[in-house]
Parts: C-alpha cells; sequence; structure tokens
C-alpha cells in the first residue's frame, strides 16, 4: 500500500481523553425535556451525533438550528475547559513528526469544535503540524459520518486507497468503512477493547506509537 496519508483522531488518540461527555449530554436532554421533545430512546447513554439525527427528520430547519446551536454551545463550554488541561500521550509528537518526515500528510479530523481543537493544539505546540484539520464547525456531519473524512481527504488530496485512519473509538471505525480507508483502532482511549473489536477494525494497535511500524508493514504488502 502506498500510504501517502494519515487521518488521526485526537482526543484518546494522541491527546489524554478528559472529556466530561455526559455532563454535556445530561444538560442537553434537559434541554429536550424543557423543550418536550425528549423520549424514552433518548438517554444519557446516546451519542450526541445519534440524537441531533433524529431530531433532524421531526423538525422544522430553523427550530433544529437553533436546537442544534445549544448543543453545541454547551459542549464547546466543555471542550475549551478540557482543553486547558488535557496532556499528550508520550512519544506522540515524536511519532507524529516521525510521520511528517516520511513525506506523509497528515490530517486531524475530530467531533470537537474549532475553539477548543485549536487551544489544544497551541497549547500542546502541534499546531502547523497538520496540513488538514477537520473539526464539527467545518462540516455539516460528523463521525461516524463519511462527510468530514472525505473534506480531510480533499484537503490533503490524496484518494482513500491512498490513506489510512487512526482513531481510538467505533465511530473512527465506522467512518473510516464507509469512506474506504484502512481503519486503525488504538487501545489508548476510555473504551473496552471488546467493544472497538466489535467494529472490527483492520487493525488494533496498542497506541499512536506503533502507527510508524505499521507503516511500514503495509508499505512493504504487495497488492492483493
Amino acid at each position: 500500500m502506498n500510504v501517502k496519508a494519515i487521518v488521526i483522531d485526537m482526543d484518546g488518540t494522541i491527546t489524554n481523553f478528559n472529556l466530561d461527555y455526559m455532563a454535556a449530554r445530561r444538560r442537553a436532554l434537559e434541554e429536550l425535556e424543557r423543550l418536550n421533545l425528549r423520549t424514552p430512546e433518548f438517554n444519557e447513554q446516546v451519542n450526541l451525533y445519534v440524537i441531533l439525527n433524529k431530531l433532524k427528520t421531526n423538525m422544522d430547519s430553523e427550530a433544529f438550528a437553533k436546537l442544534k446551536a445549544t448543543f453545541y454551545s454547551y459542549f464547546e463550554q466543555m471542550e475549551t475547559k478540557a482543553a486547558q488541561e488535557v496532556t499528550l500521550f508520550p512519544g506522540a509528537n515524536d511519532t507524529l513528526r516521525k510521520i511528517r518526515s516520511q513525506s506523509i500528510k497528515l490530517g486531524l479530523v475530530t467531533n470537537n469544535g474549532r475553539a477548543g481543537t485549536n487551544t489544544t493544539l497551541k497549547r500542546l505546540r502541534l499546531d502547523g503540524l497538520f496540513d488538514s484539520v477537520v473539526t464539527r464547525d467545518d462540516c455539516e456531519e460528523m463521525k461516524p459520518d463519511s462527510a468530514p473524512i472525505r473534506k480531510v481527504l480533499n484537503e490533503l488530496q490524496v484518494d482513500s486507497s491512498e490513506a489510512i485512519l487512526v482513531g481510538d473509538g467505533v465511530m473512527d471505525i465506522m467512518a473510516a468503512k464507509a469512506t474506504g480507508l484502512v481503519s486503525v483502532a488504538v487501545a489508548t482511549g476510555p473504551f473496552p477493547s471488546e467493544r472497538i473489536l466489535r467494529a472490527e477494525p483492520d487493525y488494533f494497535l496498542g497506541s499512536i506509537n506503533d502507527v510508524p511500524t505499521l507503516i511500514d508493514q503495509l508499505k512493504s504488502e504487495r497488492p492483493s
């Protein structure tokens, strides 16, 4: 495989996962309760993306846009706070720079908003390292939809057959599969390994630091 680009998730993949999503979801559910939009299927275990997708089909576009903005404001507050405290996984900076030294492009795709993402990258001195950064503010859809992955590939000017996606969650694997990328899961996120393996990633690594070895392996493999 001719690896020309690596598309990377952020939280749990290159940075320690420190987002309090449950608190943000509770605020979102309280808002749904206030608007008489909450149903039994909307609970704290349901992802924001799923909730919004279900509401989108049953709401007036203007009302939906307003609710979506409210939800996103909750998450932005959480992400901005987390960005002030988040730490980089040991070795991640060196690993990313090693990948770049091989003339491989780097893309970052996160469901976080632009504000928290920029703060994180600047604090950890990663700003300028990525050739493309796509957040939820840059795309109508979020992972596991393929749209943000397609956007980053377009900005990197590479084909899906020339890139791999590295992430710590099921949504990353689903997004990679939906876009035709090789999916690489890492065990450094908050999710149980069993849950990740059920999503059937193409590769399951210990951490981002194992990616250069995988790249060498993929480059040496002959096309089937």
